[in-house]
């Protein structure tokens, strides 16, 4: 498969499971154009033409051509120049390796996280929290998270592997948007006795029961086993990164009773305590490689040929179905 293509569908799919809906990407899409029309001078020069047709900025090709092979690729959740030096090893010693899949953002994908955060906005209305309350609560964290990632050294990853000649991807809140999903379907839309019952739903995913055996289980950091889940969500599953702990006041003012997270911070951990709200942490690992693997068992259907090489917290699990 070529680099374009794998990207092309990448994006495809991550629109047909985002929580904002085909509609509404399709209108901001619209609008980034009719926005690029006007613009002149400067703002035209550094305009990123890419969000005309991409709506996750976290996502991007950060090294090779449109017409870069990349079907036999090194899958990690975080690739940094380390992986990409073992890369060049395997390669020198005869391995095929044509690319680099990253889950986590590094480069120009990193240096837009935050604009992907609205996402965030979409998953709370969708669990009854008004669309004006989460945008105001967000905008701070959003503005928090940009001053942050500008400080930082982020193009490393990016001019490593151009050097080493690999091609590299970041697919970010594409494959959040799959574990969201999937999580929404097998776990959320289930009625359970207490958060017991949850945990053993989640270990009955590979992904989770593989990290499980590792010593990385799905954990409960705020209730108990015995505790009654009330309404369940999986809305910390995508939108970039964590946002502001004041959410899981809405949250619980929305009667949410349980949200499944990847990670939680210390302050929004106290947040649900404060407001009873439970909260199963579940592998972030596991998550991150669950998302990938839902991704790459589509890419399979195109390509039969395409192979993986699980690095950096990746494991690799094929589907059939989900």
């Amino acid at each position: 498969m070529k680099l374009k293509k794998f990207f092309e569908r990448a994006v495809s799919l991550g629109i047909n499971y985002d929580p904002r809906g085909k509609e509404r990407i399709a209108k901001m899409l619209k609008k980034t154009k009719e926005k690029e029309k006007k613009l002149e001078g400067k703002e035209k020069e550094l305009f990123d033409v890419e969000r005309t047709w991409n709506p996750f900025p976290d996502c991007r090709i950060i090294a090779g051509t449109d017409e870069s092979e990349f079907t036999h690729l090194m899958v990690g959740i975080d690739i940094e120049t380390p992986e990409l030096l073992l890369a060049d090893r395997l390669r020198s010693q005869g391995k095929k390796i044509d690319g680099m899949l990253i889950h986590h953002p590094e480069g120009r994908a990193l240096a837009d996280l935050d604009k992907v955060m609205p996402v965030q906005i979409d998953l709370l209305a969708g669990v009854g929290v008004s669309v004006n309350q989460a945008e105001g609560l967000l905008r701070p964290r959003m503005e928090k998270i940009w001053r942050a990632i500008h400080a930082d050294n982020l193009f490393r990853t990016e001019r490593a592997a151009e050097l080493l000649g690999f091609s590299a991807v970041c697919c970010h809140t594409i494959t959040d948007n799959l574990v969201w999903a999937f999580m929404e379907k097998h776990i959320c839309k289930h009625e359970y006795d207490d958060l017991g019952e949850i945990v053993n739903a989640i270990l009955e995913i590979p992904e989770y029961k593989k990290f499980a055996l590792k010593g990385n289980p799905p954990i409960i950091v705020s209730g108990s086993r015995s505790s009654r889940p009330g309404k369940i969500c999986a809305t910390e599953f995508t939108g970039g990164t964590n946002g502001p702990e004041e959410f899981f006041e809405a949250k619980a003012r929305a009667g949410v009773g349980t949200v499944l997270s990847m990670h939680v911070t210390e302050k929004s951990l106290e947040e649900a305590k404060k407001h009873n709200v439970n909260i199963i942490q579940c592998s972030h690992m596991a998550s991150d490689a669950l998302g990938v693997n839902l991704m790459l068992d589509d890419m399979k259907k195109v390509d039969p040929k395409m192979t993986f090489l699980e690095v950096s917290g990746f494991i690799r699990i094929e589907r059939k179905k989900w």
